[in-house]
Formats: structure tokens, C-alpha cells, sequence
């Protein structure tokens, strides 16, 4: 019988090892999938949010401080590109000529 290759015999995993994985990619689906979920709000909802905060936090709808605090909201939640446009480059810190000149007249 040599060249005749032997079948291979696999053995089945054990019912109770099938059952307990079934049921920890279930856990594992349960806590996922909605954690995934939680963060998908619309940007019609969150400015519904931003609005009840800056009541809440006492300011008048319709008043400077009430914009800046929308602002503040809006650039805290998306950031600077949010709208399209990259963060506002802040001037560099001035720094002192490398060598000093000399007194005025010489």
C-alpha cells in the first residue's frame, strides 16, 4: 500500500467547547456593539446639546456670551477643521537677535 496517502481524521471540537464560544462572541457582540453605537450622533443633535448647555450654564440665547459659548462648544467637541478650515497658526514668540548690535554711533 505504499503511495496511497493516508486520509487524515480530524476530530470535531466538543459540543460544550462550540456552546461557550457561541455564547462569549454573543457577550463579546453585546457590549461592543452599542458602545460602537453610543457615538454616533448627528451634528443637528449636537448643536440641540450645545443650545440646552449654554442655558444651563445660565446664558441668554441671542447674546455675545451665548455665541462664544456655542463656539467653545463646537471647537471642543470637532476642533478647528471641523468647518473646513485648518487651527489658526499662532504667532511664533519673539526671540532676540542672535548677536547684539553695538552701541548706536559706532
Amino acid at each position: 500500500m505504499a503511495g496511497f496517502p493516508l486520509p487524515s481524521i480530524q476530530t470535531a471540537p466538543a459540543a460544550g467547547a462550540v456552546r461557550a464560544y457561541k455564547r462569549l462572541a454573543r457577550c463579546v457582540a453585546l457590549v461592543v456593539v452599542p458602545v460602537a453605537l453610543s457615538g454616533c450622533t448627528t451634528a443637528a443633535e449636537m448643536a440641540v446639546r450645545h443650545r440646552q448647555a449654554c442655558l444651563t450654564y445660565g446664558f441668554t440665547s441671542g447674546t455675545d456670551a451665548y455665541a462664544n459659548c456655542l463656539l467653545q462648544l463646537d471647537i471642543g467637541d470637532y476642533g478647528y477643521s471641523h468647518h473646513g478650515r485648518a487651527r489658526p497658526r499662532l504667532p511664533r514668540a519673539f526671540s532676540a537677535p542672535a548677536s547684539a548690535p553695538g552701541p548706536p554711533g559706532s
